[in-house]
């Protein structure tokens, strides 16, 4: 079974940060495009597991005010993650359709340049969380060498998506640790769950590009799989929704939590139906359903709260 071969463009959904990005001058879309400010839902993936964890543990002035920090860190530090990616990974992404338009890739951007840029915005990502304190700083440079890896880890292991979750949602222990002094469990169960969802997008994303990834060398549970990769997506997407049950239990969550974790799991098992390995568009259109998934464990999280207090 092969898979259908899209463009970039074919695949690319309309969005109001891409035309802002493609309106922008000349001389600056190359670094914003590097730093995907055109393309938000990464940004999203990285800032709303610590906003899932603040819906548990922070009351309405901690909750702004930190998530208000998170999101500028996440997009500061998915842009600086993103453009290192682009530039140790140029060689490959060349040789994939979906990705060889990318500034160093396509040769728009000089390496070098890229660099200097990725080390700039890394450095002020974590900066931003020292409005809250310096031990914020700590834990969120913390993150920075997990991100560093990632890169490397798609050349060493067919399993780079699970390198991805633990990276992708380091703001759930760096919360936890803010606004309770340690990671326990109900923390960590959190942690695990999202780590699921990761790894299930990660590979609904990695179908998009089995066949070129095959002939450029590049490793991913959706090579490795091919049309099987939708069972291994839905053992994780099921193990993700097991495990916020659990997490709502650990965490004292009240029964309006319970209606909400029906609707993500019927959102799961939607990309799950949706995304077919064989059609990388159908992979495209589910994976970017994800920061809708993302709000529902929120709101659900949110309503959770609510019904301890009623």
């Amino acid at each position: 079974m092969t898979i259908t071969s899209r463009t970039p463009e074919q695949l690319r959904l309309p969005r109001p940060a891409a035309r802002l990005v493609a309106r922008s001058p000349a001389g600056t879309r190359p670094y914003l495009e590097l730093l995907r400010l055109d393309r938000p839902v990464g940004s999203w993936l990285l800032v709303v597991p610590g906003w899932i964890a603040l819906g548990a543990l922070a009351g309405p002035r901690d909750g702004v005010l930190l998530g208000a920090m998170l999101l500028v860190y996440g997009v500061l530090s998915r842009g600086a993650a993103c453009g290192l990616n682009d530039v140790l990974d140029a060689r490959f992404d060349a040789q994939v359709p979906r990705t060889a338009g990318r500034p160093v890739a396509s040769g728009r951007l000089a390496a070098g340049r890229a660099l200097v840029l990725c080390f700039a915005v890394g450095a002020a990502a974590p900066l931003v969380m020292g409005f809250w304190s310096v031990e914020a700083v700590v834990w969120a440079a913390a993150g920075a060498p997990l991100a560093a890896v990632y890169p490397y880890m798609k050349r060493v292991t067919h399993w780079p998506h699970v390198w991805l979750g633990i990276t992708m949602n380091w703001t759930v222990p760096l919360v936890y640790v803010l606004l309770t002094g340690g990671f326990g469990l109900p923390g960590r169960v959190l942690y695990g769950a999202l780590i699921c969802w990761a790894v299930g997008t990660d590979v609904i994303y990695a179908c998009q590009d089995r066949e070129a990834d095959v002939r450029a060398g590049v490793r991913s549970a959706a090579v490795l799989l091919g049309r099987h990769s939708r069972v291994l997506v839905g053992g994780v997407y099921a193990g993700c929704v097991v495990l916020l049950g659990w997490f709502g239990v650990a965490a004292g969550l009240g029964p309006l939590f319970w209606p909400g974790l029906g609707v993500v799991a019927g959102q799961l098992g939607w990309q799950v139906w949706r995304a077919d390995p064989a059609d990388a568009g159908s992979c495209g259109r589910a994976f970017a359903t994800n920061p809708l998934c993302g709000l529902l464990v929120l709101v659900a999280v949110l309503a959770g709260r609510v019904g301890t207090l009623g």
